[in-house]
Parts: C-alpha cells; sequence; structure tokens
C-alpha cells in the first residue's frame, strides 16, 4: 500500500493539530499540569484524548506538512490549549494570592513550606487554602469538565491556522483582573479582623507601656488568625465556585464565533 503525500498531510492535520491544542492544555491546567504529574504521563493521556476526539472532527484546511504554515498552526494551537488551562490556573494562583495575604496578616510570612503542587516555597496558610481548593475542584468534576470544554472548542474553532485575536487576549486581562479581585474579597474579612486585633495591642502598648508586645501581640494575632481561617472556610467553597464558574464560561466563550 503507497501513502502518498496528500493523504500523509491530511493525517498529521487531522490527529496533530487537536494533539498541540490538548497538550498545551495539560501543560499548565490544575492537576494535570502539577510537577507530580510526569511529562510523558501528560503527553500519553493528551494521545489518548487525541485519539478519541479527532475522528469525530471535520477534516481541517488542506496545509503542507512541515511547511511554514503547518508549523504556524501548531504553535496557534499549542497557544490556544496554553491559554484555556491557565484561565483555570489563574483561579488556583488566586486562591494562593489570598493565602498569603492572610499569612502575612498574622505574622506567619516566615513560615514557609515546600509546595510539591507547584514546585516552591509558599506560606502555609496559602498551600492549605490550595490544597482544599484542588479537593474542591475534584470534587466538583472540575477536571471533567476541563476536557469537556476543550472537546467542545474542537467544533467553535477547528484546529487550522486561525488564532485568537487582540479582543480575545483583552478579554483575558479583565477576567485576570475579576478573578484576582475574588481572592482579595476571600482574604479581606481575615485582614480586616486581624488589623483591628493589631490595632487594639497598639492602643494596649500606649495605655500601658510596660506590656510586652512581642510576647502577649504576637500569640494572639496568631491565634486570631487561626480561628478567623477556621471561620472563613465556610466561604470558600462559593468563593471558589463562583471563580471557577467565570474561568469556564470564559473558556466556552474564548474560541466561540462571538466573543465579547
Amino acid at each position: 500500500m503507497e501513502i502518498t503525500q496528500a493523504q500523509l498531510d491530511s493525517w498529521l492535520l487531522q490527529f496533530f493539530l487537536p494533539f498541540a491544542r490538548i497538550a498545551g492544555l495539560l501543560m499548565v491546567a490544575p492537576v494535570f499540569g502539577t510537577r507530580g504529574v510526569p511529562a510523558m504521563t501528560r503527553l500519553l493521556l493528551a494521545l489518548l484524548i487525541c485519539l478519541l476526539i479527532a475522528p469525530q472532527l471535520p477534516a481541517p484546511a488542506p496545509l503542507k506538512a512541515f511547511g511554514a504554515a503547518w508549523w504556524l498552526a501548531v504553535m496557534q494551537q499549542v497557544g490556544l490549549g496554553i491559554v484555556m488551562g491557565f484561565v483555570l490556573q489563574l483561579v488556583f494562583e488566586t486562591i494562593m494570592m489570598g493565602g498569603e495575604l492572610i499569612s502575612f496578616s498574622m505574622g506567619l510570612s516566615f513560615a514557609q513550606m515546600a509546595d510539591p503542587i507547584r514546585g516552591s516555597s509558599s506560606p502555609v496558610v496559602g498551600q492549605f487554602l490550595l490544597t482544599l481548593a484542588m479537593l474542591m475542584f475534584l470534587a466538583l468534576n472540575g477536571h471533567l469538565i476541563a476536557l469537556q470544554l476543550l472537546a467542545d472548542s474542537f467544533h467553535t474553532m477547528p484546529p487550522g491556522p486561525q488564532g485568537l485575536d487582540a479582543e480575545r487576549f483583552r478579554a483575558l486581562a479583565l477576567l485576570g483582573g475579576q478573578i484576582f479581585s475574588g481572592g482579595l474579597r476571600l482574604a479581606l474579612p481575615v485582614m480586616v479582623a486581624l488589623l483591628t486585633v493589631n490595632l487594639a495591642f497598639g492602643i494596649m502598648s500606649r495605655a500601658a507601656p510596660s506590656l510586652n508586645l512581642m510576647s502577649v501581640g504576637f500569640p494572639a494575632a496568631l491565634i486570631a488568625g487561626l480561628l478567623l481561617v477556621h471561620f472563613s472556610l465556610e466561604g470558600l467553597g462559593p468563593v471558589l465556585q463562583g471563580l471557577l464558574e467565570n474561568a469556564w464560561s470564559f473558556m466556552g466563550a474564548l474560541t466561540g464565533p462571538d466573543h465579547g
């Protein structure tokens, strides 16, 4: 059986372009893109998803394999997948940011732990909130929703040389601002309460100069902070769900014909 150049080009377009988009998302998406998941596992998962999705896709526009236009299309598909995964990753970076702000307010900025998920050191409160957020993400079937949105994107924006326009990148920047404001709303009640505690100890130090604030104020701020974190955990679920719903809506509209 002889394989012609046209057939080879068609097969590469049919399978490699979807694979590039899928691999781009799995590189940076939460859960899939963590350091605990080996790169080979991600590639094999991307290949498996591609083999399931690609045969159901319409035939792409003809391109010469390994030509300049072909490589441009591959890079655009990888970039599109990375953007989709980055949108979800923003949510978890926001949770981590909220935890860091709470740690600074509690005086625990020095308490750093190795974070196996992000591959760096992070405050203990931020790592605790990030772990809870990851578990909630899995409980909400967020990983399955992300894969469903990825599969749907192949129908709204089939693999090819087209990419994202400037308006979509502008919308991504606006979404990032909205998501980070959500993280600030998560940390703000604890920060304000701890500021009130610190102000109270400041007034006490003026009224009783002999009072040793280092031996009294720091443990009190730490205990108050831990109690406030405990009571604020009830609000973590709704905040995270709202942020994820915004991210999922944006991912669905990202590859749509009209994104406003």
